[in-house]
Order: structure tokens, then C-alpha cells, then sequence
């Protein structure tokens, strides 16, 4: 929770205010013009769902998703050759949004000179991602599309700011971390034969700060 907090607060706070906000903001429209046809009773019920119950509701499922993700992100780090991946260099932590916005830490390894971030989607908690983010503003969109249909064959998502390779865990069993390091290698080499332009991440070291 204090890191949920330490990363999310300010969003959270924006975000019980917008929805709330707006919720309000429309409900408050339409009491304008059919003031009459509404009962008081009715006016403080919908007033408390708008202010308080649906904000709540709303955060409530993010930060549900939040642990959720850490939980099945603990779960995956806890076997191998995933348990092991300080050994290839995963040492260091950057700070990473999800689908919901809300910010929380991710591992980061650095493999031939290009920062690598591990993760995953909470709604496919089964499937690790790794990814090295970059620009493809070189390729037209010809180009990109056709590379991206190659690279999907290899479960490589190649978007416009990042090669991800997607590694089913129910499927691929891999023996070692060496088996999972060539890996990560080959996808570095991918992304220096594309000429990814990369984007840096920063590090956040254990106290908290970037680096």
C-alpha cells in the first residue's frame, strides 16, 4: 500500500475528482432543465452515487488490478529461470504506467547496451513481457505493418515505440536463465538490425530516487 500510494497518490486524487467531477457535472445538466421531475429523495441519492460511490467504485477496481498484477508478477519471479534474472543483469528498477495509469515498479536489465524492461499484462498474468523501447520513425507504414506481421510469428510485438517479446509460461518451459539470456540477446539483435531509435529509461535506485 505505501508504494501504491508513494507512486499513485496525486493520480488518485485527480482521478477521484475528475470522475466525480464529471459524473456531477452531467447529473447536475440534466436536474437543470427536469429540476421538477425529479424527487428530492431521488436528487440526494444520485448526488451521493456521483460524489462518493461511483468515484469509489471506479479506484477501487484500479487499485484492485494494481496488487493484482504484483501479485502475479511475485508469483512468476518466484520460479525459474525467472527468479534468476539478476544474474543476466535485471538489477536495477524503473517506473512504469499500466493500463489504468497507475504507476508502479518494474525490473530493468540492460543486455548489449539496450535497457530491457520485464513485466506483464494483468489480463494474460501468464505471459511475461520483455521489452526495449524505441522510435521505428524510419520505416514507413508499409514497411512497419509487414514487420510487424514477420515479428508477430516470433511473438514479438512491434510497435511504433517498442520491440516486446511475449513468452507464454504455460508453454515455454525454459530449462535456464541461459536458455532465457539468448533470448533476450536475439532481441536485442533484432532491434539493433531494425536501427531502433531508443528512448531512455531511468533508473530508479532503492531509496526511491532517479538515476
Amino acid at each position: 500500500m505505501n508504494e501504491l500510494l508513494e507512486l499513485n497518490k496525486r493520480f488518485l486524487i485527480k482521478g477521484y475528482l475528475w470522475i466525480s467531477g464529471i459524473l456531477t457535472f452531467g447529473f447536475s445538466t440534466y436536474l437543470f432543465f427536469f429540476f421538477s421531475e425529479v424527487s428530492i429523495k431521488w436528487i440526494l441519492i444520485i448526488y451521493s452515487i456521483t460524489l462518493i460511490f461511483a468515484p469509489s467504485f471506479v479506484l477501487s477496481a484500479w487499485i484492485s488490478d494494481w496488487f493484482l498484477k504484483r501479485k502475479h508478477k511475485k508469483r512468476i519471479l518466484s520460479k525459474k529461470p525467472y527468479s534468476d534474472l539478476d544474474k543476466i543483469g535485471f538489477t536495477q528498477r524503473a517506473i512504469k504506467a499500466n493500463h489504468n495509469s497507475l504507476k508502479d515498479y518494474v525490473l530493468l536489465g540492460e543486455i548489449n547496451g539496450y535497457q530491457i524492461i520485464f513485466d506483464i499484462y494483468v489480463r494474460t498474468p501468464k505471459i511475461v513481457e520483455f521489452s526495449i523501447y524505441g522510435l521505428t520513425n524510419h520505416l514507413n507504414n508499409n514497411e512497419y505493418l509487414q514487420k510487424a506481421k514477420e515479428y508477430a510469428y516470433f511473438n514479438i510485438n512491434f510497435s511504433r515505440y517498442a520491440f516486446t517479446k511475449n513468452i507464454d509460461t504455460r508453454k515455454e518451459n525454459l530449462k535456464s536463465i541461459q536458455e532465457l539470456e539468448k533470448i533476450l540477446i536475439e532481441l536485442t539483435h533484432i532491434a539493433k538490425k531494425e536501427k531502433l531509435e531508443l528512448i531512455p529509461i531511468t533508473k530508479i535506485t532503492r531509496n526511491g530516487n532517479s538515476a
